[in-house]
């Protein structure tokens, strides 16, 4: 039986990993620079501090979609679909920033994606 909690739980992951981006495009052009002081390191950061600020305030986000979606779905099956994330985020590092992703990745993210996918069913 499809629900629109399961939509919300997606999202949620969705967003969460979204954000892991956004940190890190973040943490890529953070600039810590010689003395100065915290107000010197803020002002060399605006656009990264802002970007934090942008992803924390999608896990705020996130956060209410879960629970939301929690009322209803059993905690054993929602949380499984946090696995999600595991196959997202390393996609995104590869795609976005270069990073490598380890051989054994490709045979694990099909078996998360299969689980996801057998517990999620009725």
């Amino acid at each position: 039986m499809f629900n629109i909690n399961y939509i919300l739980i997606s999202s949620s992951v969705l967003v969460i990993a979204f954000g892991q981006v956004i940190f890190k495009f973040a943490a890529r052009n953070f600039k810590i620079g010689a003395g100065g002081g915290w107000w010197s390191v803020a002002q060399q950061n605006v656009t990264p501090i802002a970007l934090i600020l942008l992803a924390l305030f999608l896990y705020f986000l996130s956060t209410i979609a879960w629970v939301q979606a929690l009322r209803t779905v059993p905690l054993s099956v929602a949380f499984m679909f946090n696995a999600l994330a595991f196959v997202i985020v390393p996609c995104a590092g590869f795609f976005l920033f270069g990073e490598s992703v380890p051989k054994y990745f490709y045979l694990g993210m099909p078996l998360i994606l299969l689980g996801i996918f057998l517990i999620s069913r009725p």
